[in-house]
């Protein structure tokens, strides 16, 4: 399948495959209050990225602003690195809907890190 181009869509959300190295990519239009923005600046986008810890759990790694020619190439660079995230383009809307997504995907990280570790007390 042809990877849409950059002004096709506003966002994409970038996962290990099941097999090594291979990347899910899951492209999105921001809906709603958000739709229908004017980008900021030239090709700059919001980028998170998220890996393991040592025992597996999922981690925040760092979220920023850059310029990027191509984000669908760019994350194709990080097939077998086991890093996921996000990219959306940053616009007179983003900043709203980014936030909210960094906060609610922190928020799911530590409610699965506190399940897990429940989980772990309740089996010893």
């Amino acid at each position: 399948m042809a990877q849409p181009q950059k002004n096709e869509f506003d966002g994409f959300y970038f996962l290990p495959g099941d097999e090594d190295n291979e990347l899910e990519i899951h492209y999105f239009h921001l809906k709603d209050e958000y739709a229908n923005s004017e980008p900021i600046g030239t090709d700059l986008y919001h980028i998170a990225f998220f890996d393991r810890d040592e025992e597996g759990q999922p981690k925040f790694d760092a979220a920023f602003e850059a310029v990027l020619g191509d984000p669908s190439v760019y994350v194709t660079n990080l097939v077998g690195a086991e890093t996921y995230g996000c990219i959306l383009r940053k616009t007179n809307k983003s900043g709203k809907w980014w936030d909210e997504y960094l906060k609610r995907a922190l928020q799911k990280i530590t409610i699965k890190r506190m399940k897990d570790a429940l989980e772990s007390i309740a089996n010893n």
